[in-house]
């Protein structure tokens, strides 16, 4: 693996922009977070009045993501990070609640400010996590707002 660019750059061959090392929580392995350039719009999490046990992951997007394209539920936003490709990488997820702090904190100006983007993190049977870039303190809606999604790849730091 080549050394990661500068945070904020895209990193050639691994499929997005480089928004830094999401840090080791509670004995996880650091990881390179990495954002997809692309991003689905007008897309809902899914499953409204279901709960997903699978999807309630602060921290791991992928485990997620896997639940939830799993599930006999439709869930387009998962549905569309998990098929996902850039620089033929495949193994892209929808972020988890972690995922997107790091992206808040480092590459804030690479998403729309006035837009929700959904996460993997579940947080009810009506509720998902996600975040705005609008200023207001909304952390998470129902899942069946139309907001976007935005893929993202992890690598071990």
């Amino acid at each position: 693996m080549a050394a990661p660019p500068a945070i904020g750059e895209y990193w050639p061959g691994e499929g997005g922009v480089y928004a830094g090392i999401m840090p080791d929580y509670i004995g996880r392995n650091p990881q390179h977070v990495i954002f997809s350039i692309d991003e689905a719009v007008g897309v809902t999490w899914g499953a409204y009045g279901v709960s997903e046990r699978g999807a309630t992951s602060d921290h791991d997007g992928a485990a997620n993501t896997r639940a939830l394209v799993a599930s006999r539920y439709a869930h387009p936003a998962a549905e569309w990070a998990d098929h996902y490709e850039k620089d033929r990488k495949t193994d892209f997820h929808l972020p988890s609640r972690q995922e997107w702090d790091v992206a808040v904190a480092t590459i804030r100006e690479q998403f729309a400010a006035n837009a929700w983007y959904w996460s993997s993190t579940e947080r009810s049977d009506t509720m998902a996590w996600g975040h705005n870039f609008n200023g207001f303190d909304f952390e998470y809606l129902h899942k069946t707002f139309p907001g976007r999604a935005r893929a993202v790849r992890t690598l071990p730091a």
